[in-house]
C-alpha cells in the first residue's frame, strides 16, 4: 500500500503496526497537511455487514469524545472494499514495547501512567463507551515524556461471533479479561478497571499474573484464582500499591472500584505518601510548556461539529507539541467558565477565518503574513554530546531545550541518550528540543538474602540482575541446612550496579557434637592395650623367669629391650647361686 491513497485524502506513508483485526499506517492528510494514522481493517472482515455497522457506530462514538490521553479519532471511511479509521498520530510506543525494553517500570512511573489511563477511561465512560480491552498494547507513550493516550476504545464490542475466531488480538487479550468478560457476561465500566489493575501489575512485575497453557485455562484463573505476591515481590511492591492492584482486580464487580474518579483519588492519596521525582518534574515541565491558545481546545469540541472535528484538531497531530495537549489535563478544570470557552472558541473561529481570508495562514503558535520570511533552523546532532555542550549548541541556534533524565549502562552519565525531534528535522527560532540524560548506570540496593534458600537467592539475584559470586558453607545453630546465613555485600548497606557480584554463606546445619568421641575413642583404648603387657612384666619376671625368657625371644629383633632384659636375667641368676 506505499503508494496508496485513501478517500483522495490520505497518503499512505509506511506500515507502523499490525493486529488482530486491522493494519495501522502512517499516513499524510493531504488536506490539512499533517500526519495521521490510518487503521484498515484485514481484509477478512470486509464481508461482515454486522461487524462492519458496529465498528463505524462505535468509532463515530469515540470521535465525539475529546481527551488529552485519547487518542482523536478524526475520520471513518470506506474506500472500495478498504475500510479505515483515521485518527492521531503518536510518536512513541506502546506501553508492551516499553516493558518489554525496560523490563519492569518504578513505581512512580508506573503509577503516574496508571492515572493517565484511568483518567481517559473515565472521560468515555461518562460518554457510556467502554474500551474492552485495555492492555498494554492499546496504551500509546509519546516519545517526549510520559504521556499516555490510550487508543482502540470501543472495537472489541463490534467483533462478532463469526469474527471471534479469526480475531488473534481478541485471544491475547485474555490475559487482561475481567471475569465477568470470561464468563461471557455483559460488562460494565468497571470491567476496564480490572484490565486496569492487570496492566498496573504487569507494569510492576513485567510480567502478567495469569498464564497457562491455552486461553480457557487462563480465564479460568481469572475467575477463580486471586492474585497473589511472593515474598521477593512483597519487598518490591509497597504495600499502598499492591492493595490498589488488589481492589482493581477484585473478581466481583461490587467488591471493585466502582469508578474511575475513586481509583484516581486513591493514586493521589499514594503519590502524596511517597517522594515522587517523576511526577514533580513532570508537572514543572508542563508548566512551562502549555500553549495560552490551549485553554480552549477541550471545550471547543463539545461545540462544533462532527465534521469541525476533523479539521480543526491539527494541533494535536503535530509531533512537537503533542505534549501540551497531555499535559492541559494536569490542570484544574474551572467548570464555570464553560460557555464564556464557548464564546471565545466562536471569536477564534472567525478570527482564523478572517486570518485566512487576508491572505494569512496559521503555524499553531500565532499568526504569520505569508510574505514574511521565517529563519528555518535544522535540528543538531545531539546524541552522546555532554549535557554542558547540547545546552551551548541549542542556544546558540535559538531553540530552546527541555531535558529528561534516565539511568543507562551505555551512554556515559551526563551526555545525550537521545533526542526529539531526531536530527536534520526543519524547526524555527523558538521551537523546542528535547534531551534524555544518562543518569549511568541504575544503582540498586541490595536485596537481603539471608533466610532464603539457595535456590530462592539465585532467583531473587537473578532478578535484581545481579550475579552469584562465591558459595561457601558453614554450620549454623539458628539457621536450617540449604539456608543463606551470611552475605557480601550486606543487604541495605550502600548500592550495586547491574552484573554485580553478591557472595554468600550457606548453612550446613547444626554442628555435629557426638563425631568427636566416636573419633577419639579407638585411639584412648588403644593407649592402654599398649601399656598394659609392659606394666605387668615387672611382676612376671620376679615371679616366672621362665615365661620371661620366652617372651624374650620372641623381642629379640628390638636391641635395647633385649640388652634390659638380658642384664635383668643375669642379675637374677647369680642371686640363685
Amino acid at each position: 500500500m506505499g503508494e496508496t491513497i485513501l478517500g483522495n485524502r490520505y497518503e499512505i506513508i509506511r506500515k507502523i503496526g499490525d493486529g488482530g483485526m486491522a493494519f495501522v499506517y502512517e499516513a499524510k492528510d493531504r488536506l490539512l497537511n499533517r500526519v495521521v494514522a490510518v487503521k484498515v481493517l484485514r481484509p477478512e472482515f470486509v464481508d461482515d455487514e454486522e461487524f462492519l455497522a458496529k465498528f463505524k457506530r462505535e468509532a463515530e462514538a469515540v470521535a465525539n469524545i475529546s481527551h488529552p490521553n485519547i487518542v482523536n479519532v478524526y475520520d471513518v471511511g470506506c474506500d472500495g472494499k478498504v475500510n479505515y479509521i483515521v485518527m492521531e498520530y503518536v510518536d512513541g510506543q506502546n506501553l508492551k514495547e516499553i516493558i518489554k525494553s525496560e523490563g519492569t517500570l518504578d513505581e512512580y512511573t508506573a503509577l503516574d501512567i496508571t492515572k493517565q489511563i484511568a483518567k481517559a477511561l473515565g472521560a468515555a465512560h461518562k460518554k457510556g463507551v467502554i474500551h474492552r480491552d485495555i492492555k498494554p498494547h492499546n496504551i500509546l507513550i509519546s516519545s517526549e515524556g510520559r504521556n499516555v493516550k490510550v487508543a482502540d476504545f470501543g472495537i472489541a464490542k463490534a467483533a462478532t461471533n463469526s469474527t471471534m475466531t479469526n480475531i488473534g488480538s481478541i485471544i491475547g487479550s485474555v490475559h487482561y479479561f475481567s471475569p465477568e468478560q470470561a464468563k461471557g457476561k455483559s460488562v460494565k465500566n468497571n470491567a476496564d478497571l480490572y484490565s486496569l489493575g492487570i496492566v498496573l501489575y504487569e507494569m510492576l512485575l513485567g510480567k502478567v499474573p495469569f498464564k497457562g497453557d491455552s486461553p480457557i485455562s487462563i480465564a479460568l484463573q481469572h475467575i477463580n484464582e486471586e492474585i497473589e505476591f511472593t515474598l521477593e515481590e512483597k519487598t518490591q511492591i509497597p504495600q499502598s500499591i499492591r492493595t490498589l492492584i488488589k481492589k482493581l482486580t477484585e473478581k466481583s464487580p461490587e467488591d471493585r472500584y466502582q469508578s474511575s474518579e475513586e481509583v484516581i483519588e486513591d493514586i493521589e492519596y499514594i503519590e502524596q505518601n511517597i517522594d515522587l521525582d517523576f511526577i514533580k518534574q513532570y508537572d514543572d515541565f508542563a508548566t512551562r510548556r502549555i500553549p495560552p491558545v490551549e485553554v480552549v481546545d477541550e471545550s471547543k469540541f463539545k461545540t462544533l461539529g462532527k465534521e469541525q472535528i476533523r479539521d480543526n484538531k491539527e494541533d494535536d497531530l503535530m509531533e512537537p507539541d503533542g505534549e501540551d495537549v497531555n499535559n492541559y489535563d494536569r490542570r484544574p478544570k474551572k467548570k464555570k467558565r464553560r460557555g464564556f470557552k464557548g464564546i471565545l472558541v466562536g471569536l477564534l473561529v472567525l478570527l482564523l477565518l478572517g486570518a485566512v481570508g487576508a491572505g494569512v495562514v496559521t503555524n499553531g503558535f500565532g499568526l504569520l503574513n505569508k510574505n514574511d520570511q521565517v529563519e528555518v533552523i535544522k535540528t543538531p546532532n545531539l546524541l552522546n554530546m555532554s549535557l554542558e555542550n547540547a545546552n551551548k549548541v541549542i542556544n546558540d541556534l535559538g531553540l530552546k531545550l527541555t531535558i529528561t533524565e534516565k539511568h543507562d549502562s551505555e551512554v556515559e552519565k551526563n551526555h545525550v541518550i537521545s533526542q526529539t525531534p531526531p536530527e536534520g528535522t526543519e524547526l524555527e527560532k523558538g521551537d523546542t528540543v528535547t534531551i534524555v540524560i544518562s543518569l549511568g548506570p541504575e544503582e540498586l540496593s541490595v536485596p537481603n538474602l539471608i533466610g532464603f534458600s539457595l535456590k530462592d537467592a539465585k532467583t531473587i539475584l537473578k532478578d535484581k540482575e545481579l550475579e552469584l559470586g562465591s558459595v561457601s558453607y558453614s554450620y549454623s545453630e539458628i539457621y536450617k541446612e540449604g539456608t543463606v546465613i551470611n552475605q557480601n555485600p550486606v543487604a541495605g548497606v550502600g548500592s550495586v550496579k547491574k552484573g554485580d557480584i553478591v557472595n554468600i554463606v550457606v548453612s550446613k546445619g547444626e554442628k555435629p557434637t557426638e563425631e568427636k568421641p566416636t573419633e577419639e575413642k579407638p585411639t584412648e583404648e588403644e593407649k592402654p592395650t599398649e601399656e598394659k603387657p609392659t606394666e605387668e612384666e615387672k611382676p612376671t619376671e620376679e615371679e616366672k623367669p621362665t615365661e620371661d625368657n620366652n617372651s624374650e625371644n620372641t623381642q629379640g629383633g628390638h636391641k635395647k629391650p633385649e640388652n634390659q632384659e638380658s642384664s635383668k636375667v643375669e642379675s637374677k641368676e647369680e642371686n640363685n647361686d
